[in-house]
């Protein structure tokens, strides 16, 4: 590497394969079988949210499967703002992260909104007064508190470095998983198979195709959380075998896969299905039919709780981590590289995923299906994107050292190109389908993000003036 005047910002070197597990698993999981349980019966049914997570998650492996290729090209943060760079160029590049910006931000507001919605099922009358109507739902005093208290507090820990964020990922996963596994075990112990009725939703094989495509269409969200190991390999530890992040990425999608499938299978044969529906978190009410209301009821809503904790972290480290390869790349203002001199972190790109991430706890509960609409048209499309650049990188960058290849050589790359063609055209529909042909919420949400992002485009265009396309190049990929 020949010596330059420019400064690439790099951050500390410490996460291990353990440390990307608990990133992927704790994002992919999550609190949506918390709070979008219901949705996915009432769509689908049983038998039909079923079907739909499999189908999702295996379609999710391929696309993976990719992403780990081109991880272990480009070994730097930023993940899809360094891939897309190396495939389609700079403007599509800023495209991708700031899209991506958009849906790792979204996350922390979904998270924000549902921290309150799991707490007030914990503890009854926590809420507090109503203060204003938002999207049809009210948001109270001490539920936007908390959403925004903690909001802080995940900024904080993420302040503190990729260690910290680490430390707390690692133990709060574990408690997901002791905590779920207690209860997937007595419900299924207790299981009440007539509960299951009706397998599907609808009278028709249409009706019901459509209810499972629209569980579908969301699972790029529901498992897109193996992306966050692409924002993390700049700091993956020198001693890591990057041959074995494709294991890392499969194995949490596998694992989550099976959660998903016990999860919605508990529930479903605990409860009759219309009590079920009834509830405000199907989930509670199954925990409380499964041990009788009581300590274990709190044990399993806890288990949420750690979920969305983990979602909510892993979600802002990435966040974080997009908007620093961004200003590194001088695609927005220089600034959101800064590196903090103690900490390591990139801190002014946590303030700002911070405080943009906490404005979106002001929106109540009907923001959660906008949010994971939104985000998941987001993900497909840039699964896209990676996909399709993956097998063109086949043909122009052929020698370019691959640590893990994708198995199956240039058929298997089209085949999981086709998937993520297919996840990105049901991603795309579905909203449009729900709005009865009217322009969908979510295709406007992104296309304010997109104007804002625009503006920090134009701002940054004199930073971007000061360097060469080399120089630009080897900040984002660090080679010549």
């Amino acid at each position: 590497m020949t010596e330059r005047a420019v400064v690439r910002e790099q951050l500390d070197r410490s996460l291990s394969t353990v440390s990307l597990f608990a990133l992927s698993f704790g994002t992919i999981i999550g609190v949506g079988w918390i709070t979008v349980l219901g949705s996915w019966l009432s769509d689908a049914g049983a038998l039909g949210a079923i079907i739909a997570f499999v189908v999702g998650g295996l379609i999710m492996l391929p696309i993976a499967l990719c992403y780990a290729e081109i991880a272990g090209m480009y070994p730097v943060s930023g993940g899809e703002v360094a891939y897309v760079y190396q495939i389609y160029g700079e403007r599509m590049s800023f495209m991708a992260g700031w899209l991506l910006a958009y849906m790792y931000i979204a996350v922390t507001s979904f998270e924000a909104v549902a921290v309150g919605w799991v707490l007030s099922a914990m503890f009854p009358g926590i809420e507090g007064p109503v203060i204003y109507s938002f999207l049809g739902s009210d948001v109270t005093l001490w539920t936007l508190l908390i959403g925004i208290g903690l909001t802080a507090l995940i900024a904080a820990i993420n302040f503190f470095g990729a260690k910290s964020t680490s430390s707390f990922q690692l133990l709060f996963v574990g408690i997901l998983v002791l905590a779920s596994l207690v209860f997937v075990v007595a419900g299924l112990s207790r299981a009440e198979p007539e509960y299951l009725q009706p397998l599907f939703v609808g009278d028709t094989f249409n009706a019901a195709t459509i209810g499972v495509l629209a569980v579908v269409a969301t699972t790029p969200f529901w498992f897109g959380g193996f992306d966050t190991i692409p924002q993390a390999m700049g700091e993956v530890s020198k001693d890591v075998d990057l041959g074995k992040i494709a294991r890392v990425m499969v194995g949490s999608i596998l694992i989550s896969l099976i959660f998903y499938v016990a999860i919605i299978l508990t529930a479903s044969v605990s409860v009759e299905r219309t009590t079920l529906l009834g509830f405000d978190l199907p989930i509670a009410g199954a925990a409380g039919a499964v041990f009788d209301g009581g300590f274990m009821r709190q044990v399993v809503l806890f288990a949420g709780l750690c979920g969305l904790l983990t979602t909510w972290n892993a979600m802002f480290y990435a966040g974080t981590r997009v908007m620093f390869s961004l200003g590194r790349a001088r695609m927005i203002p220089h600034g959101f590289a800064h590196i903090h001199p103690v900490h390591g972190s990139p801190s002014r790109a946590v303030i700002f995923v911070g405080v943009v991430g906490g404005l979106g706890a002001l929106m109540g509960r009907q923001a959660i299906d906008l949010i994971s609409g939104s985000s998941a048209l987001v993900f497909a499309l840039l699964f896209a994107l990676v996909t399709f650049g993956v097998l063109r990188l086949r043909d122009s960058q052929p020698d370019h050292p691959r640590p893990y290849r994708f198995p199956g050589g240039k058929p298997g790359l089209w085949l999981a190109s086709a998937f993520s063609g297919l996840v990105l055209l049901i991603a795309a529909v579905a909203p449009l389908l729900s709005s009865g042909g009217a322009i969908p919420t979510e295709w406007l949400l992104l296309a304010g993000w997109a104007l804002l992002g625009l503006i920090f485009y134009v701002a940054a265009k004199p930073m971007r003036a000061e360097i060469s396309a080399e120089e630009q190049r080897y900040l984002i990929l660090n080679e010549d």
